[in-house]
């Protein structure tokens, strides 16, 4: 019976059979009795009918009315109601295009759902430093606040000001990845030098939290095939982060290690941890920010592991995070190793394309 499944098979096993139907009688009345031919042709003819509309009738009523409610459906899903077909008919091929109609719905449903809630959380942050910025100006204007206590108050109204801009700028970067308007540019670099290069940018965060921030190389050299700009993007943001959660006094440890054609980076702190429950949620859009997990003053904008997670991802590589609540956090992430075979041509094709962009640009 899986035969019946497809269409294709239905119709030619049926018209196979009527086929069999018209010819055989007919064979059979013209050898045993010629006589009888006429008789012998009005049965063939009416059989034949018959065999044409039984294949026609049980298609319609395995497929026509099926394809029908798919495109009821798809009608449903392009105003906006994800609406799924559970009904399961026997061919297998309409089952599968129910399937994929179903996961669309659930993906299109899954995307409104995080616009929503992208809007409401974007509405809520871009609010509270604004809110913040008025209060404090229109106090100073109105005369609330005395002169002497203005310079205490701008400083406040400034970093919120910066607040502000860094969280524009980040949507803005999601936006552009997301988007496709920022593609790769892929190059050979030493991540070991960058990763020098950005631990020393840290340099008076950690002397103001008594740090110890040490860095472990699985060798001198290690030559990965990567966007660099985007690459130290990832590491100043888990960097910051782990300076930022971490006690004062604490170590910090950044570390590679080899594996195969991959690098593993590892940036692991000794701060308050990440539960198993939130470990699923701290990529999410301004997840940080509405929970407030950091016991420290100073407020992110909720979208730097999204930005992390993103960049990581269009390199076709994983990231992840391994913790225990109270006992620390290490967020891991892959790059693929510099390939001379394999990424030779890549990287003098990417040198092309943005010597001609900056050519154009001149």
């Amino acid at each position: 019976m899986k035969f019946f499944r497809h269409s294709t098979f239905r119709i030619a096993f049926g018209f196979t059979v009527t086929a069999i139907v018209v010819i055989l009688p007919m064979f059979l009345t013209m050898y045993f009795a010629p006589d009888w031919s006429f008789l012998a042709l009005g049965i063939a003819i009416a059989a034949s009918i018959a065999g044409i509309f039984l294949v026609v009738f049980f298609n319609h009523r395995l497929m026509v009315k099926p394809i029908r409610a798919i495109v009821i459906n798809s009608r449903k899903i392009t105003r906006g109601e994800y609406v799924k077909l559970e009904k399961e008919t026997l061919d297998r091929d309409l089952n599968e295009l129910i399937g994929t109609l179903n996961g669309t719905a659930y993906e299109f449903e899954n995307l409104e759902h995080m616009r929503k809630s992208f809007v409401s959380n974007a509405s809520h942050e871009l609010r509270s430093p604004l809110t913040s910025i008025q209060g404090f100006l229109q106090a100073i204007l109105d005369g609330t606040i005395g002169k002497e206590d203005h310079e205490k108050y701008l400083k406040i109204v400034f970093r919120e000001s910066k607040r502000l801009s860094s969280l524009i700028n980040s949507m803005l970067d999601l936006s552009r990845m997301e988007s496709g308007k920022t593609p790769l540019r892929l190059s050979r670099f030493d991540l070991n030098a960058i990763l020098k290069n950005v631990v020393e940018r840290f340099e008076p965060n950690l002397i103001k939290k008594e740090c110890q921030l040490d860095v472990d190389f699985a060798r001198e050299f290690c030559y990965v095939f990567a966007d660099k700009e985007k690459i130290v993007q990832v590491l100043i943001n888990l960097i910051d982060n782990a300076i930022k959660y971490s006690p004062d006094k604490s170590r910090i440890l950044v570390t590679t290690h080899l594996h195969g054609k991959k690098v593993y980076i590892s940036v692991k702190d000794n701060g308050i941890g990440i539960s198993k429950k939130d470990q699923m949620l701290i990529w999410d859009r301004f997840y940080m920010a509405d929970k407030a997990h950091t016991p420290t003053k100073s407020k992110g904008t909720g979208l730097g592991l999204s930005i992390v997670k993103k960049i990581v991802e269009d390199h076709k590589e994983v990231i992840w995070v391994e913790s225990t609540k109270g006992a620390g956090s290490t967020f891991i992430f892959t790059l693929m190793l510099f390939d001379l075979n394999k990424h030779k041509q890549l990287e003098a094709q990417n040198k092309a394309q943005q010597y001609q962009m900056t050519g154009t640009k001149k």
